[in-house]
């Protein structure tokens, strides 16, 4: 089955767009969205990020030891859900890109008008990223530009200057509806609340030794030989996927 991605990244200004095609990939940390303030919703700061826990009140039984005496507190008493978050998540450093990918559907010999509709609709760049700049960097080979981020990461690793690196697609839940318990915490960095599933994120994560809340450039080399640069609004006008 022939699977196809589109790897991107939307910047508000040249200078960033710049450096990122030298290949500096600057990486706030998870504490610094939380805290962003802005107007818009569902576009940058995000004070949920990377929780191993959202319950709502009426699907947990949530108990308190207070000098060796157990209390269970009334569901009814809650005002909303309880969220659990792991503090070694708090200064770890991501980079978000854009992913846009097929699904389950062979591009190679795609089956009817309805799977080209389908198709179409998994390669729509939502209006809502415009929100997040006009400069848009499509990455041509994603392949090759992770294979660059993992020997650089490879390289802090050994160096003792970072403690985990992973790169994956974000999985988005309905906050309203559903409650997640996560049995591996490192899967937090790469949860978040439906109302972001519109940015279609696939992030690169980088936990480090990191008190100070210090954000961090992971530097892999220009990048501009699997790059091509267009405007963010250019985007879907310049898709075309149909049938043989």
């Amino acid at each position: 089955m022939k699977r196809i991605g589109v790897l991107a990244r939307v910047f508000s200004n040249e200078e960033y767009k710049e450096s990122f095609l030298d290949g500096n990939l600057y990486m706030n940390t998870i504490d610094y969205f939380r805290k962003y303030e802005e107007e818009l919703e569902g576009n940058v700061g995000d004070k949920y990020e990377a929780l191993t826990g959202w319950m709502h009140p009426h699907e947990f039984i949530l108990e308190i030891e207070v000098n060796g005496v157990k209390h269970t507190l009334n569901p009814d008493d809650i005002a909303g859900a309880v969220t659990i978050s792991m503090k070694a998540h708090d200064y770890a450093n991501v980079f978000c890109m854009t992913h846009l990918h097929s699904h389950d559907i062979d591009m190679s010999k795609i089956r009817g008008e309805e799977e080209l509709k389908l198709a179409k609709q998994y390669f729509t760049l939502p209006k809502e990223v415009e929100k997040l700049g006009e400069y848009m960097i499509v990455i041509t080979k994603p392949s090759e530009f992770l294979r660059r981020v993992r020997i650089e990461a490879q390289r802090l690793l050994d160096n003792d200057d970072a403690l985990y690196y992973q790169s994956k697609q974000v999985i988005y839940y309905d906050a309203a509806t559903k409650s997640i318990m996560l049995d591996n915490g490192d899967d937090a960095l790469f949860y978040k609340q439906s109302k972001y599933a519109h940015q279609n994120e696939f992030r690169l994560c980088l936990v480090r030794d990191n008190p100070d809340n210090e954000p961090c450039t992971m530097r892999i080399g220009d990048i501009r030989d699997i790059s091509m640069e267009i405007k963010t609004r250019d985007f879907n006008s310049l898709m075309e996927i149909k049938l043989k």
